[in-house]
C-alpha cells in the first residue's frame, strides 16, 4: 500500500483564534506580538490584512508599526491557542490514529489505512477543510505527499 501523508497547517493560527473572540479585528490589520515592556517585542502572527501591509512574522513590533501605524497588536493568549489546537487534533484523530504534531498549529497525518474507509484522499481532505471551518471557525492548508 502506498503511504499517504497529509501536512495540515492552520492558517494565521494565533490571529485567527483572536478574530474568533474579537470579530472587529477581521477588518483591520492585526498581529499577535510579544510584550514590549518585557523586551519581547516581535510579531508572532498576523492576519491577512497585516500581511498585505508587509508585516512579517518575527520582525520587531517597532518596525511593523513603522510600516503600518494602524496595526493593532494583541498579546498572545496561549490558553486559547492550546484549546483550539486540541479541538483540531480531536478532529484529526477521527480520521487516523497516526497524528504527529509539529508545534501548536501543524500536524502530519498518515491516512494510508483510512482511505478505503472514507473513500478517497480527496474526501478526507474536503471533510477536514469543511469540518475545521464549520465546527471551529478556522481555516487550514493541507498538503498531500507520500512522506513527511
Amino acid at each position: 500500500m502506498k503511504r499517504v501523508i497529509l501536512h495540515c497547517d492552520l492558517n494565521c493560527f494565533f490571529a485567527s483564534v483572536e478574530m474568533l473572540y474579537y470579530p472587529q479585528f477581521r477588518n483591520v490589520p492585526m498581529a499577535i506580538g510579544g510584550d514590549q515592556e518585557r523586551r519581547h517585542g516581535i510579531i508572532l502572527a498576523k492576519n491577512v490584512l497585516a500581511k498585505q501591509r508587509g508585516i512579517k512574522t518575527a520582525e520587531s513590533i517597532v518596525e511593523a508599526k513603522k510600516k503600518c501605524p494602524e496595526l493593532v497588536i494583541r498579546q498572545a493568549d496561549y490558553d486559547s491557542y492550546i484549546y483550539f489546537s486540541n479541538k483540531v487534533r480531536q478532529i484529526y484523530y477521527q480520521y487516523t490514529d497516526k497524528v504527529e504534531p509539529f508545534g501548536i498549529d501543524e500536524c502530519w497525518l498518515d491516512i494510508s489505512a483510512s482511505i478505503s474507509y472514507f473513500g478517497s484522499v480527496d474526501t478526507i481532505v474536503k471533510q477536514l477543510l469543511f469540518r475545521i471551518r464549520n465546527e471551529l471557525g478556522l481555516t487550514i492548508s493541507i498538503g498531500i505527499a507520500d512522506n513527511r
